[in-house]
């Protein structure tokens, strides 16, 4: 077994984009998908940009807001 920490004290500040937040990697695979965990405080920034992967925005506290094109199925 492995014991991972994905606290905002383990992870790495993220400034790309206009961003303003902590970034702790959960894990990479060698295939494109990326599963991680950032912490914003009050009024944090994750920037607007062009994502290279599909993403999930899982809220564990407080509230948060999405923007981009919508898609359709």
């Amino acid at each position: 077994m492995q014991i991972y920490q994905f606290k905002k004290e383990v992870g790495k500040k993220i400034t790309k984009f206009d961003s303003n937040f902590v970034m702790s990697r959960i894990m990479q695979t060698e295939k494109v998908t990326h599963i991680g965990c950032i912490h914003l405080e009050k009024d944090g920034v994750v920037g607007y940009h062009q994502a290279v992967v599909p993403q999930l925005l899982l809220i564990v506290e407080g509230e948060g807001f999405v923007r981009g094109k919508r898609m359709t199925t």
